[in-house]
C-alpha cells in the first residue's frame, strides 16, 4: 500500500466524519466505504460505518458486521468494542434476553480494557437499562459522567434510570443542572418532560417535549414523550402513568408478586364479604374489574382522542394511529352496545359489550407488544378477537342471521381473558 493511498483513505474518512456530524449518514457511509476500498485495514472507518448504520433504519445487522471487522482488526480498541456492543444490542429484538446479555458482555470487556473510557461505561449503562437493571444502569451512567460531564448518552441513561427507580429528587437535580449548563440541551428538555408527565403535569411536559423537538426534530424519545403528553390530557391515562411510575421502582419479580398478591387479596375479601354483605362483595368485584380493564385500556382509550385531534395526530406513527382507531373503536362500540341493549331491550346487549371490551384488551396488548416472537401471536389473537366481537355485534343488533356468531363471540371472550392474564406477567410480551 502506497503512502498516497493511506492519505487518500484518511481524507475520505475525514470527509465522512464531517458528513456524520451533519447527520448526513447516507453520504458519510459512502465516504467510509471509499476509505475502506483504499485501505481495507482502516479500523476507524469500520467503527464510524457501524455508528452510521446504527442511525439508519433496518441496518443493525450491517452495523454488527462492520463493528466485528473493526474488533477483528484491533481487539483491544475500546471504541470498536463498545460500538460492537451497541450494534449487537440494536440487532437484538425485545425478548431476546440472551442476545442482549451478549452485547453487555462486550461492553463490560470494553470497560475492562480501559476503565477510564466514558463511552464504554455509557454503553454498558444503556444495555443495563434495556435489561431493566436500573440500579446497574445508574452506576454505569454516573461513572461515565464522572469521567466526562458532557457525555450525552450517559446523561440520558442516568435520567431514565433515576426516573424508573422513582428517584424523583435526584432526577430533578440532574435536569436542573443540565438546563443551567445548557438551556438548549434537547435531552434535558426531554427528561424534564418525562418527569413532568410522571407528576401529572401534562401541559408542562408538552412544552418541554415541543422545545426538545424544536432543538432536535429527529429525537424519537421527545416524539414519544409528546404523544404521551397528548394521551395524558385524559385523566384516566394520567392515573395510569402515576401507577406505572409507582410500579417501576420495583423489580419485575416484585411487580409480578404485587399483582398476584393483589389478586389473592381481592379473591379473599370478595369471598369473605359474600356472606356478610353481597352488595359490598359485588362492589369489591366491580372495583377489581374496573382496575383490571383500566390498566389494559387506558392507553388505547386516550390514543383514540389523539386520533380525533387534527394537530396531535400528526405526531403519531402508523402503529400508534391504528392503536387509537382499533382499541378506542372497540371500547366505544362496547359502550354503544350497552346503551342499545338497554334502549332496545336486547338481553344480549350487555354480553356483546363485554365481548367487545375484552377484544379491546387483546388488541391493546397486540399494539404495544414488541416481543420478537410474542408480538406475532398477540397480533393474531387480537385480530381474531376483534373480528369475532364485531361479528357477534352485527349478528345481535342487525336483522342478519350470521352463522357461528355465538362461537366466534365465545372465542373472542376467551382470548381477551387469556391475554388479560398473560400481559401483566409479561408472558411473550415485551
Amino acid at each position: 500500500m502506497h503512502d498516497s493511498d493511506y492519505s487518500s483513505a484518511g481524507s475520505h474518512f475525514a470527509r465522512g466524519r464531517l458528513l456524520q456530524s451533519q447527520h448526513r449518514y447516507a453520504d458519510a457511509i459512502r465516504s467510509y466505504k471509499q476509505a475502506l476500498e483504499l485501505d481495507p485495514g482502516h479500523t476507524p472507518s469500520y467503527v464510524m460505518l457501524a455508528l452510521c448504520w446504527l442511525n439508519e433504519e433496518d441496518t443493525a445487522a450491517q452495523a454488527v458486521d462492520a463493528a466485528q471487522r473493526a474488533v477483528g482488526l484491533e481487539p483491544e480498541d475500546v471504541l470498536a468494542r463498545s460500538v460492537l456492543a451497541l450494534a449487537l444490542n440494536a440487532r437484538a429484538k425485545d425478548g431476546q434476553t440472551s442476545a442482549i446479555r451478549e452485547s453487555l458482555k462486550h461492553a463490560e470487556e470494553a470497560v475492562g480494557i480501559d476503565p477510564d473510557n466514558d463511552f464504554a461505561h455509557a454503553v454498558a449503562g444503556r444495555i443495563h437499562l434495556r435489561l431493566r437493571e436500573y440500579a446497574e444502569a445508574e452506576v454505569c451512567a454516573r461513572k461515565a459522567l464522572e469521567l466526562d460531564t458532557e457525555n450525552t448518552m450517559a446523561a440520558e441513561v442516568l435520567s431514565a434510570a433515576l426516573l424508573m427507580q422513582k428517584k424523583d429528587g435526584d432526577h430533578k437535580s440532574l435536569i436542573e443542572y443540565q438546563l443551567q449548563r445548557d438551556p438548549d440541551d434537547d435531552s434535558a428538555h426531554t427528561s424534564a418532560g418525562w418527569q413532568a408527565l410522571m407528576e401529572g403535569d401534562h401541559k408542562r411536559a408538552n412544552q418541554h417535549f415541543l422545545e426538545a423537538l424544536r432543538l432536535s426534530p429527529m429525537s424519537e424519545s421527545a416524539r414519544m414523550g409528546l404523544v404521551e403528553s397528548f394521551r395524558a390530557r385524559s385523566s384516566v391515562y394520567r392515573l395510569q402513568l402515576r401507577f406505572a411510575h409507582f410500579m417501576n421502582q420495583f423489580t419485575e419479580g416484585r411487580q409480578n408478586a404485587i399483582m398476584f398478591g393483589g389478586f389473592i387479596a381481592y379473591k379473599v375479601v370478595s369471598t369473605l364479604l359474600k356472606d356478610v354483605s353481597p352488595v359490598l362483595s359485588g362492589l369489591v368485584i366491580g372495583m377489581w374489574l374496573v382496575f383490571a380493564l383500566w390498566s389494559h385500556l387506558a392507553r388505547g382509550f386516550s390514543s383514540f382522542f389523539i386520533v380525533m385531534d387534527r394537530f396531535a395526530r400528526q405526531a403519531l406513527r402508523p402503529r400508534e394511529y391504528w392503536e387509537g382507531v382499533v382499541v378506542g373503536g372497540l371500547i366505544f362500540a362496547s359502550l354503544v352496545s350497552l346503551i342499545l341493549g338497554f334502549v332496545w331491550k336486547i338481553e344480549a346487549g350487555s354480553y356483546v359489550a363485554l365481548v367487545l371490551l375484552l377484544a379491546a384488551v387483546a388488541n391493546a396488548a397486540a399494539f404495544t407488544n414488541d416481543h420478537h416472537f410474542g408480538r406475532h401471536l398477540y397480533n393474531i389473537a387480537g385480530a381474531i378477537a376483534g373480528f369475532g366481537a364485531v361479528y357477534l355485534a352485527v349478528a345481535v343488533f342487525s336483522p342478519l342471521h350470521l352463522p357461528s356468531a355465538q362461537l366466534l363471540g365465545i372465542l373472542a371472550l376467551l382470548i381477551g381473558v387469556i391475554v388479560s392474564w398473560l400481559r401483566p406477567f409479561r408472558v411473550l410480551y415485551a
